[in-house]
């Protein structure tokens, strides 16, 4: 083989071993360019003044799994249950008990392999604050209520009956004579009949004394 050609073999060769060291190096990068966070809900670094019941996560591919932890503004977690897998979306069930930052960890594995991890926060600011004070309890129906006091029936007292006016014609010794039970014309007679013997025995003794 002529120099000439036996160079231009070798370069050849050597330019399909670049190219083919390039593909194998390049193919992991490319593949974690192409899976990513697309968009979340809430969105990251927002306010909500809804209380949501999930947090979603939307990637660019499909991943083959994932975790979603979100904490409230003490750092207790608020979530209400395992977290739901669906080609490209995460979704992890809350139950947000207070209002203020809520932070959310996630982690994923994109379709070939390669690890995905972030965190993102956002506001929650209800227009209702949200109250602790609990509600009133309801008396036990055992209880018996009390029974207000019967009012007293006042028992009308009789008033006196009006006395009657004297008579102004009756006479004042008739009037004390009926109240003895005595007639009034018997004490003036009774008089009389005395005052007449006592004048018939004087005149008698007188008539007596003269014969």
């Amino acid at each position: 083989m002529p120099p000439a050609a036996r160079r231009s073999a070798l370069a050849r060769l050597s330019a399909v071993v670049v190219l083919a060291l390039g593909l194998v190096l390049a193919a992991p990068a490319t593949a974690s360019a192409h899976t990513g966070l697309r968009a979340t809900e809430p969105a990251a670094d927002s306010t909500v003044t809804t209380t949501p019941q999930a947090v979603t996560l939307t990637f660019t591919a499909s991943v083959l799994g994932g975790d979603v932890t979100v904490t409230g503004p003490d750092g207790t977690p608020v979530g209400a249950g395992a977290v739901a897998h669906d080609g490209a979306v995460l979704t992890a069930p809350v139950v947000l008990t207070a209002a203020g930052r809520h932070t959310v960890t996630w982690s994923a594995v994109a379709a070939d392999g390669h690890p995905l991890d972030g965190t993102f926060t956002f506001e929650h600011a209800p227009a209702t604050p949200m109250s602790t004070t609990p509600l009133p309890t309801s008396p036990s129906p055992t209880t018996a209520s009390p029974t207000p006091p019967s009012p007293t029936t006042a028992v009308p007292t009789p008033s006196p009956a009006p006395e009657s006016p004297a008579d102004p014609g009756t006479d004042p010794a008739s009037a004390s004579s009926d109240a003895d039970g005595l007639p009034g014309w018997v004490l003036p007679g009774v008089g009389a009949v005395v005052l007449l013997a006592v004048a018939a025995l004087t005149v008698r003794g007188r008539r007596r004394r003269r014969g």
